[in-house]
């Protein structure tokens, strides 16, 4: 008698819970109907959308650029609508082949909740280790030692130099390439790179800017040659057309290499300068996140350059 009770009790609860989920289910859907939500974005939750839950990487390939020594890995990320629209996708540049960092950054664009972007990642595959890894790096990112102080007056010569051609090659030979191939919007190209990668989009920020629309600049460091730059650029140029996320982490200022390296100090001179000069067309947004580190850092300023720059 009492395990029937029990079952008993057991069934009256279970059907309370099921009108509860089912009066749930019908408030949340009132609800979903009644937000401010585009058409397009209120589609993606229909039982009837072809969305999938998430986008692809397309295609992973090896390209050495003119003059390199080794190949540079490129991963194609494909944004979830790619295949269910024929409309064109702005494309993010990532330098350090760090897709997966910006696929998280992405996440909520299956549902509308961050932009939709085609990602062109692009460095070292993922077998390089560590040494070799930051030896091609070095060349990628850095422009002719003479440019650039006294920071990097312990490294021969030769390790340094390549931002000129891996710019070039970034481009003039792999955008044209993918553009091809893929729908990209070339009026809406934007490039993100951390640390030496933040370095490099200084470095095209201040001597070929129409190179991207939008820059994401994680972490840069040794500030006086890119100060020099833009003192250059400054003289012979009254404006500077781009859209800048600037960023570094507080905890950067309080480490014995990373302040060394002058980050925070690099972040708040570009800053200051960029912001005295008044350039008509640059929109610069700073931002120095507390409590980060050189390397915690680096998704949260993805994921907040993205949305500064493309919105969601």
């Amino acid at each position: 008698m009492t395990a029937i009770v029990r079952q008993a009790k057991n069934s009256v609860l279970l059907a309370l819970a099921l009108c509860s989920f089912s009066s749930l289910a019908d408030e949340q859907a009132e609800t979903m109907g009644s937000l401010d939500m585009p058409d397009e974005q209120m589609a993606r939750f229909s039982p009837d959308s072809k969305m999938p839950t998430r986008g692809t990487v397309d295609s992973v390939r090896l390209v050495r650029a003119d003059g390199w020594a080794w190949d540079h890995e490129v991963r194609v990320y494909l944004p979830p609508s790619y295949h269910v629209t024929d409309r064109k996708y702005p494309a993010l540049w990532i330098t350090d082949n760090n897709l997966e960092l910006i696929q998280g950054a992405l996440i909520g664009d299956a549902l509308g909740f961050s932009p939709e972007l085609i990602v062109v990642a692009v460095g070292a595959p993922t077998d390089v280790n560590p040494a070799e890894f930051q030896r091609r790096r070095s060349y990628d990112f850095i422009p002719d030692k003479s440019l650039m102080g006294p920071m990097f007056a312990p490294m021969p010569a030769e390790a340094l130099g390549g931002a000129p051609g891996f710019l070039d090659f970034l481009v003039n030979r792999l955008r044209p390439m993918l553009a091809g191939e893929y729908r990209m919007d070339l009026d809406d190209q934007g490039y993100a790179g951390h640390s030496g990668g933040g370095q490099f989009g200084l470095y095209v920020l201040l001597n070929k800017p129409e190179s991207f629309h939008k820059y994401i600049i994680s972490s840069p460091a040794a500030y006086q040659p890119w100060l020099d730059m833009e003192e250059r650029w400054h003289e012979k140029n009254r404006d500077l057309k781009a859209r800048v996320f600037l960023s570094a982490g507080e905890g950067e200022a309080a480490h014995p290499v990373w302040s060394a390296a002058q980050i925070v100090s690099t972040v708040a001179t570009m800053a200051e300068r960029l912001t005295v000069r008044r350039y008509p067309s640059l929109e610069l947004t700073v931002r120095i996140f507390p409590g980060e580190d050189h390397l915690t850092v680096m998704p949260i300023a993805y994921t907040r350059g993205i949305r500064v720059l493309w919105g969601n």
